[in-house]
């Protein structure tokens, strides 16, 4: 067993608050995290984290998705939130019978079902981000300028790490006294 770095034991603890904290309980313009990540899927065509770049202020709500993008499948919006389509069934189809998604025929494969955002799911995502854009400018006034940027290169720097630990791609533990590098710090938490 490796001893306990006090550094590490609590840089775990801090980070086990964000699990804690009732600002996760939150429900942004009255929608809860799933609801809101799946309509931000359907929005970009893909993982809101991933996709946006952290420049993209304010993301276009107003343009749909490229004329022959017909919508997503479930089992393409479930794989953007790397969960089982089982847990997002139920999710579409709430937001469905509200008008804010609605299902299509797949044009290429008549047995596949195709989701596509409504201008109502449209709106909710757009008062949603501005919502959440609202409090993180209270954040940056509250951390300033240059603590919120050294705090967001930071986050995505631990962000990357946990990823290749997941992947399996920092298996040799050769980079274990260093941060990874990233080139441009993207928005990696799950705002829309």
């Amino acid at each position: 067993m490796t001893g306990i770095d006090p550094v590490a034991q609590k840089l775990l603890y801090s980070i086990m608050q964000f699990n804690k904290g009732k600002w996760r309980q939150h429900k942004p313009h009255g929608r809860n995290h799933n609801e809101i990540m799946v309509l931000a899927c359907l929005l970009h065509g893909a993982h809101p984290g991933e996709r946006m770049d952290w420049r993209d202020n304010p993301p276009d709500f107003e343009s749909h998705l490229n004329q022959e993008h017909p919508g997503l499948k479930v089992s393409e919006i479930s794989a953007l939130m790397r969960v089982k389509s089982p847990t997002i069934t139920p999710v579409i189809r709430g937001l469905e019978d509200e008008g804010l998604v609605e299902r299509t025929m797949d044009p290429e494969d008549r047995r596949a079902v195709r989701i596509t955002i409504t201008d109502a799911g449209r709106a909710i995502i757009r008062a949603a981000h501005e919502e959440r854009m609202a409090t993180f400018n209270r954040l940056v006034e509250h951390l300033g300028e240059e603590d919120s940027l050294q705090l967001a290169e930071l986050l995505s720097k631990v962000y990357t790490f946990f990823d290749a630990q997941v992947s399996g791609h920092d298996e040799g533990h050769e980079n274990d006294n260093k941060a990874p590098d990233t080139e441009t710090p993207e928005q990696g938490d799950d705002t829309p």
